[in-house]
């Protein structure tokens, strides 16, 4: 039987990834990984029939966010690399800084073997030039079409109950900080909910918006203007990050307002411990995205419904 490169990598201690690369001269390969890659060929005997044959057997996964530098997403990214190679497959990370592309670039990429799947949460454009989807994909947290599987969380049960929380604690005025004005979906959903409760309960709010493409000090300048002209008692994020920075805008004017956020991330909860946040179950976002996406390599016929959604649980309410 001939010797495959998923072997190699593991006789040499690398990716299988690494490995290709090696075998077609394709990207840096360091000089270490490359002797130990060069000493399990001479041990197993590899003799590969061609280069094309070689990149056949890549299981790259692509992983498409807009940014990471949101805790939440570092930490969806750490739970599907995971459950990728426990799967037997590796996965590339790719920013796109909330900069739409085409389904085509993908489908591209899919045909000539260089992935065998994409994970995404970034907006992707599907035009009519792309044809029958045959890519598999699943999207989080962003309906792209129909045909393509998205996960998401119940972000409006959630915005409706991080109102609710702010109700009990007797909050009268109200701004709504929206983390990334270039992207209202699924943040909107998150701001529904609120609006929602807030109209019902005749309470009186604003909505404003930060750009995510900003500068941490421009997002506190831009959060300490909404907030020194205005005695709101309460401040609701639509991420967690956002919640950090009015906090630190809220302790240097000497206000005492409410703050609540959205993620509930591990690392949040450590720097701002008292935060009312919406945790999302982001390993079972995970494990449902990686079963979702491998069903479609292992069967394309395979039939999927269009939108999973998984419930969210409030944190830190009184």
């Amino acid at each position: 039987m001939a010797v495959t490169i998923k072997e190699i990598a593991k006789k040499a201690g690398v990716s299988i990834a690494t490995v290709s690369r090696y075998l077609n001269q394709n990207g840096y390969v360091g000089i270490d990984s490359a002797l130990k890659i060069k000493e399990a060929i001479k041990k197993l005997g590899y003799k590969p029939k061609n280069a094309i044959s070689a990149k056949t057997e890549l299981n790259l996964i692509e992983i498409n966010f807009s940014q990471i530098n949101n805790p939440f997403y570092s930490e969806l990214y750490e739970y599907l690399a995971t459950i990728l190679q426990d799967k037997g497959y590796d996965c590339i990370l790719y920013l796109d800084h909330y900069q739409e592309q085409d389904m085509q670039y993908y489908l591209d990429k899919y045909k000539q073997k260089k992935i065998v799947g994409l994970l995404t949460s970034s907006p992707i454009q599907i035009s009519n030039k792309s044809g029958k989807l045959n890519l598999p994909v699943v999207s989080f947290d962003r309906v792209i079409s129909p045909q393509i599987p998205t996960v998401q969380s119940n972000n409006y049960d959630a915005g409706m109950q991080i109102a609710q929380s702010v109700l009990k604690q007797k909050k009268k005025k109200v701004v709504i900080i929206a983390g990334s004005k270039e992207d209202y979906y699924p943040i909107s959903d998150r701001i529904k909910g609120m609006m929602c409760v807030f109209n019902t309960f005749d309470v009186k709010f604003d909505l404003r918006s930060i750009s995510a493409r900003e500068s941490i000090i421009a997002k506190k300048i831009a959060i300490l203007q909404f907030l020194k002209d205005n005695d709101y008692d309460a401040i609701c994020c639509t991420d967690d990050i956002t919640a950090l920075l009015a906090k630190e805008c809220n302790d240097y004017l000497n206000k005492k307002s409410l703050i609540t956020g959205f993620d509930g991330t591990q690392l949040i909860q450590n720097l701002f411990p008292h935060l009312i946040s919406a945790r999302q179950r982001t390993k079972e976002i995970a494990k449902l995205m990686v079963d979702l996406l491998l069903r479609q390599i292992n069967d394309p016929a395979v039939s999927l419904e269009s939108v999973y959604t998984l419930p969210v649980s409030l944190i830190n309410q009184d």
